[in-house]
């Protein structure tokens, strides 16, 4: 009788292990993201990667607001048959985009104003701004 009780102990005392190891671990993995929301690295809406689509030879949209004093990303999306070339003087920005390709421009930490961009390859298309507020 009493080998059998501490048989039972024995898987008892697993069981509690197993228990308390994933009360650890889920407990564990709240404080991770805890400390990563603190820490500003949660992905939030307002990280959003602003989008600018070239199609039917217009940019949309043709005006685009960015926040002021902080780096950022922008994509470009050439829906159109032909290569484009999206440039930008105000930017110090040039860049190739293929029919159907999407790229990615690293902007810098831009001042308030407007920065304006176009089609390079196609100069009949209407320019686009960039309005960093």
């Amino acid at each position: 009788m009493m080998h059998l009780r501490k048989k039972r102990r024995r898987v008892y005392d697993r069981v509690e292990f197993g228990i308390r190891s994933q009360l650890r671990t889920a407990a564990l993995g709240g404080l991770l993201v805890a400390l990563l929301v603190q820490s500003g690295y949660a992905a939030r809406a307002e990280d959003a990667v602003p989008e600018i689509k070239l199609s039917h030879s217009r940019f949309e949209p043709q005006e685009l607001v960015l926040p002021a004093n902080t780096p950022s990303k922008l994509r470009v999306t050439n829906a159109d048959s032909a290569a484009i070339e999206f440039e930008s003087f105000e930017l110090h920005r040039e860049r190739v985009v293929q029919p159907g390709e999407t790229i990615t421009v690293y902007l810098p930490a831009l001042g308030a104003g407007s920065y304006k961009f176009f089609d390079d390859f196609h100069r009949d298309t209407p320019e686009g701004t960039l309005t960093v507020k």
